[in-house]
Formats: C-alpha cells, sequence, structure tokens
C-alpha cells in the first residue's frame, strides 16, 4: 500500500465535527500538539484539518519510538542535535530557535554540560556572552543514538517498499521546507508590527 493509498483512505473518513484545533504543550510529548475536534459540524473540503491530526500522530509516536537512552529528556536531546548541526550558538540566541524558554535551556545545558556532552565557553567577541558548543563525546553520543534510531526505523517499516520509503521522504521533506518559510514569513512581519508600534 502506497502512501498516497492510505492517505486516501484516511480521508474518506468522516471529518464532521472538526471545527475548533487547540494547539497545546504536553509534558509526555514535547515539540507536539494535540488536536482536539468539538461537536459543531464543519467541513474540511481540503483535508488540512486531518493532515494536522496525521502529523500530530506521526511526532507523537516517532517522539516516543528509540528513545531508551538514560537522556530520555528530548528537550535536551533537541538542544545537542541543534548544536550539533549549527555549531556553536549564544546561550541567549537558543530561545529563538528552539520552542523552549531561556530558563529550560539552561537546565538542559547544564545537564549536558555535567555529562562531557557540550562545553561553555567566553565568546571571542564579547566576554559577557556564553556560548555552547558540542564536544567530541557530544557528537558520538549523537552518532550512536542515530544509529540507534536507524536500526529502529528499518525494523517498524521493514514491510515498507522502497517507492513507499522514497515517497514519503519527498513530502516530508516538502512539508519542513513550506512550514519554514512560512515560519521565516510569520516573524518578519511580526518583527515590522513591533517597529511600526
Amino acid at each position: 500500500m502506497s502512501v498516497g493509498t492510505a492517505r486516501g483512505e484516511r480521508r474518506n473518513r468522516s471529518t464532521e465535527g472538526v471545527e475548533r484545533i487547540q494547539v497545546a504543550k504536553s509534558k509526555s510529548t514535547p515539540y507536539t500538539c494535540m488536536v482536539q475536534a468539538s461537536n459543531s459540524q464543519s467541513t474540511d473540503l481540503d483535508g488540512r484539518a486531518e493532515l494536522l491530526a496525521s502529523l500530530t500522530t506521526a511526532l507523537r509516536s516517532f517522539f516516543t519510538f528509540g528513545h531508551t537512552d538514560e537522556h530520555a529528556d528530548k528537550g535536551a536531546l533537541k538542544l545537542l542535535g541543534y548544536l550539533n548541526s549549527c555549531g556553536p550558538q549564544r546561550l541567549s540566541d537558543l530561545p529563538k530557535s528552539i520552542p523552549l524558554d531561556l530558563s529550560t535551556i539552561s537546565r538542559h545545558c547544564a545537564t549536558l554540560n555535567r555529562d562531557g556532552l557540550v562545553e561553555r565557553a567566553e565568546d571571542p567577541t564579547d566576554g559577557r556572552v556564553v556560548r555552547l558548543n558540542i564536544t567530541r563525546a557530544g557528537r558520538e553520543y549523537i552518532s550512536r543514538l542515530r544509529d540507534e534510531n536507524e536500526a529502529h526505523l528499518r525494523i517498524a517499516t521493514q514491510h515498507w517498499n522502497s517507492e513507499e520509503i522514497t515517497e514519503l521522504h519527498n513530502l516530508l521533506d516538502r512539508i519542513s521546507n513550506d512550514l519554514d518559510a512560512y515560519t521565516k514569513t510569520q516573524r518578519a512581519l511580526k518583527g515590522k508590527k513591533v517597529e511600526n508600534k
């Protein structure tokens, strides 16, 4: 069964009663949202509401799968992964890129620093500013987690064929790019509104 076929089957389900989408953070599943449908009638003619529900379910499943390591706090893992991908960062700049407040990020940094996965250093251009960098041990840790998660994913999707995997990969890349572009546009517009006040 292809991804397209599965999506078509989901769209054949009744979408009555989907009117209000409530987004809330969950301590057990960070970076996901919970979609709740009201009892009032509504039409989802283009399938966007159902797509949001499917994405929510997929994200929840992803963030609860494969994480059996001692660093089960997904906020800390997200921070470590971001430093691994983007390089050294100013501590004060991290809330702009990671959906966590500064106090929470600082707490994660303390834990990761204690375990030798990140290091704190003064900014070479401003001694008052703290910069965070992932250590060699941190990179090795991320690499090991990635290998473990890939092995888990291979087992979980062993009944998928290569065409289905490629199709999902392309669609995920596409929606990620579109969501990133939308977010950047909204932030730019918000910044202009603040300047005009």
